[in-house]
């Protein structure tokens, strides 16, 4: 017997996606505010220099700091979940 589950619509229960940078692996942040289907919103690296984030205050730690120049694209899906596309417009590739 095959048990098929089916998620509702308005569950609280959202599909987890690979949210790693494939270069480094680092976590990815953006911020996508609409909670429409389709809607898209730039995503970098969190080691991106762009990235939000506190720097050392010593010199020969700040030399150790991870640098990746990763972008991408966060895109909302049908079940309100984000997934995440390479600039090549492919998505990343799941765990």
């Amino acid at each position: 017997m095959d048990i098929i589950y089916l998620q509702d619509f308005f569950s609280d229960v959202y599909r987890q996606w690979n949210n790693r940078c494939p270069k480094c692996r680092s976590c990815i942040t953006f911020r996508l505010n609409s909670g429409e289907f389709g809607a898209t919103s730039i995503a970098t690296c969190q080691s991106n220099i762009a990235s939000t984030r506190s720097f050392p205050k010593d010199k020969s730690d700040r030399r150790k700091m991870r640098l990746c120049t990763w972008k991408g694209k966060a895109v909302r899906m049908k079940d309100g979940s984000v997934r995440f596309r390479d600039s090549d417009g492919k998505f990343l590739i799941e765990w």
